[in-house]
């Protein structure tokens, strides 16, 4: 949901179509023949253009991919400092950016705030003055005001299985669960009404915070993001078609 809901504010502004779909078993394509691509709410690895809010590196001395837009990115955020990250969505980065305006109800705010559960760290005392610190950096003042208004409960209860289908190349969200995001968030979610094929195969793992270095180098790596302190989730190509 953060991805496609990003997918539809960019598709709006800029008229992009989504021509990929990727998860963790492969990477899939409509028009084998376009080329140039942006991946959203995807940790591209090397210099691919991607709209995402991923940790990148295990350490502030790695490499960042200069052609993400990536506020984690920006700000250095590693393994070593991790608790400090902006644990957003895609999403509410993607809005920020272009300067997107928000859900006019607080009901569709408060959606918003449960795509991804980005609400949680204001509800953390650990959290909740780096929750607020970024709210600040992205401007967001007007969600501010409404977590001090309403519980950590009420904005849950917004919340619904936020999980697309992707089954013989076509992607599909549940009828009820899209009309009731699109009424929320007060704009249609695109989907792309084409199948798509397979074009690559990943093996995609797990791996220990010591094995960062080793993996970022792999010159097979198709995507990265650190996902927690000690741990890190990757896709390597398996098979290219």
């Amino acid at each position: 949901m953060d991805s496609q809901a990003s997918v539809s504010i960019l598709n709006q502004v800029f008229g992009y179509e989504q021509n990929c779909y990727a998860d963790r078993n492969g990477f899939y394509m409509i028009d084998w023949n376009i080329e140039k691509h942006i991946g959203v709410d995807l940790a591209l690895h090397g210099d691919r253009m991607c709209y995402d809010n991923h940790v990148t590196m295990s350490t502030r001395n790695d490499k960042v991919n200069p052609n993400s837009a990536n506020i984690n990115a920006i700000y250095k955020i590693s393994q070593d400092n991790y608790t400090q990250k902006c644990a957003f969505s895609t999403l509410l980065q993607v809005m920020s950016l272009l300067d997107y305006p928000l859900p006019k109800t607080d009901e569709g705010k408060a959606f918003l705030l449960s795509i991804d559960s980005a609400y949680l760290g204001y509800y953390s005392d650990r959290f909740k003055d780096m929750w607020l610190y970024y709210m600040e950096k992205l401007g967001y003042t007007e969600l501010i005001d409404l977590v001090k208004k309403y519980s950590k409960n009420d904005i849950a209860s917004t919340k619904i299985d936020e999980r697309l289908t992707f089954e013989n190349g076509i992607l599909t969200f549940d009828k009820e669960k899209k009309e009731y995001a699109e009424r929320l968030l007060e704009y249609e979610i695109y989907l792309p009404q084409q199948k798509f094929t397979e074009r690559a195969t990943f093996q995609s793992n797990y791996a220990q915070k010591q094995n960062g270095s080793e993996i970022l180098n792999n010159n097979m790596l198709f995507s990265l993001a650190m996902t927690s302190a000690k741990n890190i989730s990757y896709s390597v190509y398996s098979t290219i078609h």
